[in-house]
């Protein structure tokens, strides 16, 4: 696999993990009464699924996008990557 799909598969991988735990700790901490109200809700599968995947594509694009912005330009530095 070339290195740059390579970095671009990790960071977003990274970037949905950390949305998913930011999601968790919003449910788990009921921030705002939003756990309560999603979990009291009768479709809980459809909120979760909602919740995941908007929290994890945001702060997936993020990273990809913070990691292509910082990207290393020499291509000495690149290949340490």
């Amino acid at each position: 696999m070339p290195k740059l799909i390579r970095f671009v598969l990790l960071n977003s991988a990274v970037g949905v993990l950390i949305g998913w735990l930011v999601a968790g700790a919003v449910v788990y901490f009921n921030i705002n009464g939003f756990g309560d109200l999603m979990l009291g809700s009768s479709s809980r599968i459809a909120a979760v699924l909602i919740l995941l995947v908007s929290f994890g594509s945001t702060f997936g694009f993020a990273v990809v996008a913070t990691a292509v912005m910082l990207i290393p330009v020499d291509k000495d530095e690149f290949d340490k990557l």
